[in-house]
């Protein structure tokens, strides 16, 4: 791990959640076959990061709720609450990094699938 860089993600990365995930994900990517570079730890800060804004975005939802009925002269209207769609917007954001990263479990069987000699060069041509 690139302490330089661990050291300038965690300027910004304030959340002690937002840290141990990121923490445990520099772990993993070390224990990866072919270790961590920098650019995976680029990554891993994006996926901290992420984590972080939605901790915000979660207490905005939990405050303010899904949505409220709004109200325009005489009419009526439902405004949805914009932080549930960037919450989903950082849950997809984060699944693609961790795919990248090859930490999710469909991409570590992706990573380690062989292919199974088919017997197709044996046969003469």
């Amino acid at each position: 791990m690139n302490d330089i860089l661990k050291n300038e993600h965690f300027e910004r990365i304030t959340s002690e959640h937002a840290r141990n995930m990121y923490d445990c994900l520099c772990a993993a990517c070390e224990q990866r076959e072919g270790g961590m570079t920098d650019a995976d730890q680029m990554l891993v800060f994006d996926v901290a990061y992420a984590e972080q804004i939605k901790e915000l975005l979660r207490a905005d939802i939990e405050k303010r709720g899904i949505g409220r009925m709004g109200r325009n002269g005489r009419q009526e209207y439902w405004q949805d609450n914009r932080s549930v769609s960037h919450f989903r917007a950082y849950c997809d954001q984060q699944r693609k990094l961790l795919a990248e990263l090859r930490l999710t479990p469909n991409a570590r069987r992706a990573a380690n699938m062989t292919l199974d000699d088919d017997g197709f060069d044996d046969f003469p041509g």
